[in-house]
């Protein structure tokens, strides 16, 4: 097994990949793709470390990463046939798609019947908010499950991760300060205070 070079900027890092991947029980060579894939890390880590048929779709994929397996598309209108993956995996990504039914959707077509969505995201624990800032949006759990069952999928795990989102968020205070911090999210402490957010996994059957 490979040790991951790259670190990922995101609560629990691979600690939520394995642990989605052990729960859908997936077999070696199973073809997963990774929504909103940013540098490609996960990818790779899938690749390399569990041995999936593993690839990567983003509007903003660095051109420095030239692999056949990493594509500049939209989550919205997936370059992919119908029912040819076995699992679709979006990680901090979810909350800053535009039209988030209709990637619901796309992700619905590419999957196999029983096929898994896997979404790790920030929620809201208190109010839901849309935000001009790069957090865009934050929904309540309940919204967000209504939202995917909607579009024709079924839960079959939430787990809560808020404590690693506290962790990472922490520690940016810590190195950078409050005030640096909320002007990065782009977000009034007191607009965070009335969200309370927090950080789950949900995985999701295609019905």
């Amino acid at each position: 097994m490979k040790t991951p070079s790259t670190i990922i900027n995101r609560p629990g890092g691979f600690i939520i990949t394995d642990r989605a991947i052990s729960f859908c029980g997936f077999q070696k060579g199973a073809k997963l793709l990774d929504l909103g894939c940013g540098s490609g890390a996960t990818v790779d880590y899938l690749r390399d470390n569990h041995g999936f048929e593993a690839y990567g779709i983003d509007t903003q994929r660095e051109p420095s990463r030239a692999q056949h397996y990493l594509i500049n598309a939209s989550a919205e209108t997936l370059p992919l046939p119908a029912a040819c993956l076995d699992g679709v995996l979006m990680e901090c990504s979810f909350s800053l798609m535009d039209d988030q039914e209709r990637v619901l959707q796309e992700c619905f077509r590419v999957l196999q019947p029983g096929g898994r969505l896997i979404v790790s995201t920030l929620y809201a624990r208190r109010e839901s908010a849309k935000l001009n800032s790069c957090l865009k949006r934050i929904d309540t759990k309940d919204d967000l499950v209504a939202l995917i069952e909607h579009n024709g999928f079924l839960i079959e795990l939430f787990e809560d991760y808020t404590h690693d989102l506290k962790t990472m968020w922490g520690q940016m205070i810590f190195e950078q300060g409050a005030h640096a911090f909320y002007c990065d999210l782009g977000v009034a402490p007191e607009t965070m205070k009335r969200i309370q957010c927090g950080y789950c996994l949900m995985i999701a059957a295609k019905k």
